[in-house]
């Protein structure tokens, strides 16, 4: 009997807390275009991701008292190059900050490191999607020294409606990261200090 007590008494602390979804926000590389009036940057770069950095989950809540979980670099890494490459001439990516052989090979300028933090919620009680997520980027510029250029941080925001829901879950993060992206590379552009000899 105590062991059915136990058994049952997991059970409900389990259904409480909720559980997480597995959810990808990975944007629409598509959508990440430059427009035909601007010019990028005739500049190379290189980019770095830890690679524990790279394989780490988030879990950010849901609704009905469930939470999701993704890989935001993983997920937003293949749009993040694409944006880049959007902006400045060549883009490569480093094993390391302090990569000195890549960088002199690649005439690299600067070395960017970005930096992802997320999150999301949901009101609904029945359902569990986010209905709203953000993205914030951060890319931490440094020159080929290791000398540090800028922080430019911009905060994506994602909405997605129950209806849409039916067909990808994943809605609003996708985004929430596009958005992101979209931000940033406009930020990028207009950089005065990136564009310098």
């Amino acid at each position: 009997m105590r062991l059915f007590q136990l058994v049952f008494s997991l059970a409900i602390a389990a259904a409480i807390a909720g559980c997480a979804h597995p959810l990808a926000i990975s944007p629409d590389i598509a959508k990440i275009e430059r427009g035909s009036d601007t010019q990028s940057i005739n500049k190379s770069v290189g980019y770095y991701i830890a690679p524990g950095v790279r394989e780490s989950a988030v879990t950010t809540p849901g609704g009905g008292g469930d939470s999701v979980t993704y890989h935001p670099y993983q997920d937003i890494e293949a749009a993040f190059y694409k944006m880049l490459s959007n902006v400045f001439r060549k883009v490569t990516l480093l094993k390391s900050p302090k990569d000195a052989d890549t960088i002199a090979r690649q005439s690299i300028t600067y070395v960017i490191t970005p930096d992802i933090r997320t999150d999301s919620s949901s009101p609904s009680p029945f359902t569990w999607p986010p209905t709203t997520f953000t993205v914030n980027l951060t890319c931490n510029i440094a020159d080929s020294t290791g000398k540090l250029i800028g922080k430019p941080s911009v905060t994506g925001e994602g909405k997605a409606e129950f209806s849409e829901f039916t067909s990808d879950v994943s809605l609003s993060g996708k985004r929430a990261a596009l958005d992101s992206l979209l931000r940033m590379q406009d930020t990028l552009l207009k950089m005065p200090e990136l564009k310098n000899p």
